[in-house]
């Protein structure tokens, strides 16, 4: 399943920090995170964590990949997509429902991306 007509922002059961000249997602055990969920982050995981603030779509996300990082579109899109399940899967991020203006938006952009 797409998730590039979704948008997501980040759980508050996770924080990303830069430690060291790494990028570190650390869960706050006070919350529900579970301990053993500590993520070191590649530049590419970084960008997109960041990138996760709730009013961008992951179409969007891919574009701002593809700018940043010169690669392919459909690259792009496969990566944030593994990532996104990753962080899903630790309940790092969560679902928001954009607003109607930028559905419609959606609509006409997501299929130039996954060629649908």
């Amino acid at each position: 399943m797409s998730r590039l007509r979704e948008v997501f922002a980040r759980s508050d059961r996770m924080v990303g920090r830069p430690i060291a000249g790494e990028y570190v997602l650390v869960p706050l055990v006070g919350r529900g995170a579970d301990v053993d969920s500590i993520l070191n982050l590649n530049r590419l995981g970084a960008f997109i964590w960041e990138a996760l603030d709730g009013e961008r779509t992951g179409a969007e996300v891919v574009d701002a990949i593809v700018a940043r990082f010169e690669v392919e579109t459909k690259e792009a899109a496969r990566d944030y997509e593994e990532f996104i399940e990753t962080l899903r899967d630790l309940k790092a991020v969560v679902p928001v429902r954009p607003p109607e203006s930028l559905r419609l938006r959606l609509a006409k952009a997501v299929p130039a991306i996954t060629g649908v």
